[in-house]
């Protein structure tokens, strides 16, 4: 079986924690209103918000998620190389991994943007309103692809034999809350699961990042052996 290189999976770790603290500050430079706070948030949040501060923390975020793409991939190398049960779960995985990144890209972060962008320029509040709400309702089922995406790389770990208790245990773990998470919206705890979420994501990115250990599995299904090569 032929070795990821180091370097490209150090590379690909860098990237996953880029990819976080890009997500914090384009988080911490928004102010996105949620369901709850109704008309007068989208007057706050949007209406008299700051235009400037609030795109540049959305082109943050976006350029985080460019970056997980490469990750994904890079998981999916990664897992899934020893037997058909890993590969069929880990392509699963990288094509929710993908699905999720597009629904973000294309619906989740233009929808915010051209809720506030409106809002700023005579758009009336309550159509600011229904497009924020896009804005939500693409988050909060977009938890289901990051749960497929999160499972398929954990049921390749299992698989394999690679890395099953923080790859694949935790990694379960993580994927059914992040699919109970969207009817947790009623209760405001809609985001608990991409919490959890991101405790695991650094977890493997530390792994990708460790030095002169491989992934890959080339002992039994029941311990991966660590090796590598520069």
């Amino acid at each position: 079986m032929s070795h990821i290189p180091i370097r490209l999976r150090r590379i690909a770790g860098a990237f996953a924690i880029t990819h976080v603290l890009l997500i914090f500050a384009g988080i911490a430079l928004q102010s996105g209103p949620l369901f709850s706070d109704g008309r007068q948030g989208i007057e706050d949040a949007y209406v008299a918000g700051n235009l400037t501060r609030s795109f540049t923390g959305g082109l943050l975020e976006a350029f985080g998620f460019v970056l997980l793409v490469p990750v994904l991939v890079m998981l999916w190398r990664c897992f899934g190389s020893r037997t058909e049960a890993g590969r069929w779960a880990a392509l699963s995985g990288l094509g929710c991994g993908i699905a999720y990144v597009a629904v973000v890209m294309a619906v989740g972060l233009p929808a915010g943007a051209a809720a506030m962008y409106g809002a700023q320029h005579g758009l009336d509040v309550d159509a600011a309103f229904a497009i924020n709400n896009i804005r939500l309702f693409a988050h909060f089922l977009s938890a289901f692809l990051l749960g497929g995406a999160t499972l398929g790389v954990a049921l390749s770990a299992l698989a394999d034999g690679t890395h099953t208790k923080w790859v694949g245990g935790v990694g379960v773990f993580t994927s059914v809350s992040l699919f109970v998470s969207p009817p947790l919206t009623a209760v405001e705890w809609q985001d608990i699961g991409t919490m959890v979420w991101l405790v695991w994501f650094v977890g493997t990115a530390v792994l990708l990042l460790r030095r002169g250990s491989s992934i890959e599995s080339t002992g039994s299904p029941t311990g991966g052996v660590l090796v590598g090569q520069a």
